[in-house]
């Protein structure tokens, strides 16, 4: 029995926060890693594509995007392949349109805790082998649903047992919530040839004999889920002997780009040229393939003297366009968390001055230490019901106020005005 093992595919994630044309391509792009595996099924004439959950974004799919998977399950009906489809906590079993697709003859949905148990056939009718799949009834399943499943008895044939889940070892499991949880031991024990699991997005195999394997998601949604992904092809043939290979289906890819060295940058030309070495080492370790699109994070960081420019929503903006253009990538974001002016407040905040009296002072005001024996109505331009508490509203007030202070008290050797 040969499969492709596709999971977390998120069709239809809205992507928001960024420009239409970039959504849009995103959204696309999901659309496009599901037909590269099709291509790959219908190329290698494989007998089952195992979808292991969350195979769309809501319970609500688009138009657009259910005219569109039906036309590639349709694509894989007429190849002869199955699909087996097991339900996930982003596409339970209980959507308003779940079983309502029409989905066509070949695919078999698991959408609920009561286990499925699928034939999976060769065009001249002969069993090839079987899958087991349960599915996710609710967006909150806490049960463990891989207790539920077991192999088909009385049969040599390869077993494969499909699910949503998160493993508690899993790596990468922790910003996932624990759904369907399940316990490794207990899934090499269960009598299958091989798991094919969804939900945690990071590919990776827990275990060697029987192969566990979570397959990642399709294509990565954001700045987190860097390098290539895809699904896994795998042949059960010799169930002793069973071959997992991935194979990439994103088009779009994330790179996040670690950048210092800001120290003597005053220009715009001078803040792009680091994050553009950046990003040529970057793609001389890891070139991508011929057609893939990047989606930039470029995370500057350390001294600068335009940390106050890098605070700047408009000035972040233009930094990206500039990136976007000159690196020739689909989309850019700047982070500047970690840039800070040439002194650093906590270096200072100590000091037995001027200087530092005011930085403490700050703290304290920020912290909601200190009020200056100042009353609400001693704010300018206070509204209680617009800006919230008074410490809120101070706290806003001084928002960058440390790194200010430092900069105008602070001279060149050290000392305080």
């Amino acid at each position: 029995m040969r499969f492709i093992h596709i999971a977390d595919v998120h069709l239809d994630t809205a992507f928001g926060g960024r420009s239409e044309a970039v959504r849009n391509r995103l959204r696309q792009a999901l659309r496009d890693a599901l037909a590269r595996c099709v291509d790959l099924a219908v190329a290698r004439k494989v007998d089952a594509v195992l979808i292991a959950g969350d195979l769309f974004d809501g319970p609500r799919p688009s138009f657009a995007t259910e005219r569109f998977l039906l036309a590639q399950l349709e694509r894989l009906g007429a190849a002869g392949i199955q699909v087996v489809y097991a339900t996930g906590n982003h596409d339970p079993g209980s959507g308003p349109r779940a079983g309502a697709l029409g989905l066509p003859g070949n695919v078999t949905v698991a959408s609920g805790e009561e286990p499925v148990a699928v034939t999976i056939r060769r065009p001249d009718g002969s069993a090839a082998g079987y899958v087991t799949a349960a599915g996710h009834a609710t967006g909150r399943v806490t049960s463990d649903l891989s207790r539920r499943l077991r192999p088909v008895s009385g049969t040599p044939l390869p077993q494969a047992a499909l699910l949503h889940t998160l493993v508690a070892s899993a790596r990468g499991g922790a910003v996932h919530r624990p759904y369907a949880p399940s316990d490794l031991g207990r899934l090499r024990a269960a009598g299958f040839h091989y798991w094919a699991l969804g939900h945690v997005h990071r590919r990776q195999e827990l275990s060697g004999d029987p192969p566990v394997h979570y397959c990642g998601n399709l294509q990565g949604r954001t700045p987190g889920e860097t390098g290539p992904k895809g699904g896994l092809l795998v042949d059960l043939g010799d169930p002793a002997h069973p071959a997992v290979r991935f194979r990439e289906f994103s088009r779009v890819r994330w790179e996040k780009l670690a950048v210092g060295g800001l120290g003597e940058a005053r220009t715009l030309g001078a803040l792009v040229r680091p994050v553009a070495a950046a990003w040529e080492r970057a793609r001389s370790a890891d070139p991508g393939e011929k057609d893939t699109e990047w989606m930039i994070v470029a995370e500057l960081s350390g001294p600068s003297p335009l940390w106050r420019e890098l605070r700047e929503p408009e000035e972040l903006e233009a930094i990206a366009d500039d990136l976007v253009e000159r690196l020739d990538v689909l989309g850019c974001e700047v982070r500047t968390a970690g840039v800070h002016p040439p002194a650093r407040v906590e270096d200072h905040a100590g000091r037995h001055d001027a200087l530092g009296a005011a930085l403490r002072l700050c703290r304290e005001v920020r912290e909601g230490d200190e009020r200056l024996g100042l009353a609400e109505t001693d704010l300018a331009g206070f509204d209680a019901e617009r800006d919230g508490s008074a410490d809120d509203y101070l706290r806003r007030l001084l928002e960058g106020a440390p790194e200010e202070i430092l900069t105008r008290m602070l001279t060149a050797d050290g000392s305080a005005e």
